[in-house]
């Protein structure tokens, strides 16, 4: 996932002032900054409106809208490269204790969330959405699954139900 979300980031809105060696040369055309624009605008709508009830506040989709986007491609990347892996790896199938009922996509997506498990204090949560230019961990998770149709169909979720947007946000 995090080698996604920086591949990623070579497609935003600071990757696109960058040529493939690495000069600062601008090479999207006009129509792609207003259709990535148009995009990235559903990105800082959604984000804003995420509720943090610990401090009484919402996240800040401006602040955070690149890394948003990236955690976004990152987590499709990652998905799609497990995909063809196990295409090509059908005969292993070894499920870890406690957790046989899961199939192996859906067990892709747990690890997705427990990879941003954590948990902070109150002091830290305000300083982190004052300064930090990513989201909270648990926006991360849930802003990305719900904006995945994979994960929809892993877990069979119907649009507006649970972690699951009827407007999903997308740019890649």
């Amino acid at each position: 996932m995090i080698i996604g979300h920086e591949i990623t980031h070579g497609f935003d809105n600071t990757g696109r002032q960058f040529d493939k060696d690495g000069n600062r040369i601008p090479w999207w055309t006009n129509e792609t900054i207003e259709k990535f624009n148009e995009h990235n605008q559903c990105f800082i709508e959604q984000y804003s409106n995420f509720s943090i009830p610990e401090i009484d506040m919402n996240s800040n989709g401006n602040q955070t809208q690149d890394e948003d986007i990236a955690d976004n491609g990152g987590l499709k990347a990652a998905f799609y490269a497990y995909q063809n892996w196990a295409k090509n790896n059908v005969n292993i199938d070894k499920k870890l204790p406690g957790l046989t009922k899961y199939s192996n996509e859906q067990m892709f997506f747990i690890h997705f969330g427990y990879t941003w498990c954590t948990r902070l204090s109150v002091s830290r949560i305000f300083n982190r959405l004052i300064t930090d230019v990513h989201s909270l961990a648990h926006i991360r998770v849930i802003g990305s699954t719900s904006n995945f149709h994979e994960f929809d169909r892993v877990f069979s979720c119907k649009p507006g139900q649970r972690n699951s947007r009827v407007k999903k946000c997308v740019v890649w």
